[in-house]
């Protein structure tokens, strides 16, 4: 029999949990800060987003998130509460939770708020929108061990009411904003109080008709406060039929009934499916590791092609210039010589005046060149205004030409050349310990086995 601790978990549950716990925690922090000795400590979330490369990346969360939904009474806080061992949550028969509480593992306890709670979880920007929802938004941080607490953030939602109940905001939207971003939600029932009111069966419509359908279990809860079995069969019955017609794949529903354990001197022998319920949470933990480490692979070689694109870019853009420069130094020299018709045409049309003998007439006597333009001279007179205008025409369409094509596209330094180099060994530095994380968490899983 396993040893248990004062906590109530016992020596193999906890190695078990702190193994899980440290790769979760050693996959955020490759993200976060990296491997030591890195360029400048930077995670992959730093290099991906960095100029260079210009990704946007996500980093995973440390912790997987479950939301428990169900009508007022239905047991979600005094659930958490037992999970933890701890009574960080209000339990009773008045609407105690009227708002979203986060309950989350830390190593002080604390109670934050509103304002604080969207800023510890920084995925809660948009839910802040939610009109009336900061006043009614908090987190329970508790220092509890227990079980596979430090894996879980708990989302403990409003109770659902029928009737004249007033809510601060609209729960119904925001219980399905969450359901968006949790990786699961736990659906209890009260077989003694509403557990087919209408809320509850809205929101367990919305939650079939969109992406939720793989993430959401469901339970009766408070087993033990019916008595006869004859008379929970029956709620059970009622609570299935009002359920058929609102969710998807209801030949495959299964509603286990569970009861948060009681004292050892107090025997209940009604069956009690609590540990499918902790089985849930456990496998989705696991599931959210594996999905971490896909992702880690996944983000690792997104970086590495991401380098190769920038480079081939780069390389083109070169060769790009190359080409540019060719065609550049091409223009100029029509350009010129362009220049160059445009002159021999004022000359010709001024060469009388020009070798005047008062200026060039030493030189332009005898000269071939000057008998060419004196022979010439007629032509460019008489067309003088169409001649000039195409030269001009021809000269302008050159310089704007010319100036187009130098244009050079910006290249990458050597500097940057390098600091890409140093990003794709250390980022396969990373995706190597893609490897050492898989035997450590397959290790919890060989301890599961034993």
């Amino acid at each position: 029999m396993p040893v248990k601790r004062q906590n109530g978990k016992s020596a193999m549950e906890e190695v078990m949990s702190g193994a899980t716990e440290r790769v979760l925690k050693q996959i955020t922090e490759l993200y976060e800060t990296g491997l030591s000795g890195g360029p400048g400590s930077m995670g992959l979330k730093s290099i991906a987003e960095s100029s260079l490369l210009g990704l946007q990346m996500r980093k995973p969360r440390k912790k997987i998130s479950i939301m428990i939904v169900g009508n007022h009474s239905a047991g979600k806080s005094s659930f958490i509460n037992w999970y933890i061992g701890e009574a960080i949550q209000k339990t009773g028969v008045a609407i105690e939770t009227r708002g979203f509480t986060f309950v989350t593992s830390g190593k002080k306890r604390e109670t934050l708020q509103g304002d604080a709670t969207v800023r510890f979880y920084d995925h809660l920007n948009e839910f802040g929108k939610f009109t009336g929802v900061i006043s009614n938004l908090f987190t329970e941080i508790s220092t509890s061990r227990d079980k596979n607490f430090s894996c879980v953030d708990f989302i403990d939602t409003p109770g659902l009411v029928d009737g004249e109940m007033q809510y601060p905001f609209n729960v119904q939207d925001a219980i399905i904003w969450m359901a968006d971003h949790v990786d699961l939600v736990l659906i209890f029932f009260d077989p003694i109080g509403q557990a087919t009111c209408k809320r509850t069966m809205e929101v367990v419509e919305r939650l079939n008709n969109g992406p939720h359908l793989e993430k959401i279990h469901y339970f009766m809860s408070k087993a033990d406060a019916v008595d006869k079995e004859h008379d929970r069969q029956r709620v059970l019955i009622q609570i299935t039929q009002n359920l058929a017609t609102k969710i998807r794949n209801s030949h495959a529903f299964n509603l286990p009934t569970f009861y948060l354990p009681r004292d050892e001197d107090v025997p209940c022998t009604i069956p009690n499916a609590i540990e499918d319920v902790c089985k849930e949470i456990d496998k989705a933990i696991n599931m959210t590791v594996q999905k971490n480490l896909r992702q880690l692979k996944g983000d690792c070689e997104r970086i590495e092609k991401r380098i190769d694109e920038v480079r081939a870019q780069d390389k083109a853009r070169r060769a790009n210039n190359v080409q540019r420069t060719m065609q550049g130094l091409l223009l100029s020299l029509f350009t010129v010589a362009a220049a160059g018709v445009m002159v021999l045409l004022l000359v010709a049309r001024y060469v009388d005046t020009l070798c005047s003998e008062v200026l060039l007439g030493d030189v332009c006597r005898g000269s071939k060149l000057t008998n060419f333009l004196h022979k010439a001279q007629p032509l460019v007179i008489t067309n003088s205004t169409a001649l000039f205008g195409a030269a001009a025409g021809v000269l302008l369409v050159l310089l704007v030409a010319t100036r187009l094509t130098w244009r050079i596209r910006p290249t990458l330094s050597k500097k940057d050349l390098k600091k890409l180099e140093d990003y794709r060994t250390y980022v396969k530095k990373i995706a190597e310990q893609e490897e050492g994380l898989y035997q450590e968490y397959f290790k919890t899983l060989s301890s599961m086995e034993h």
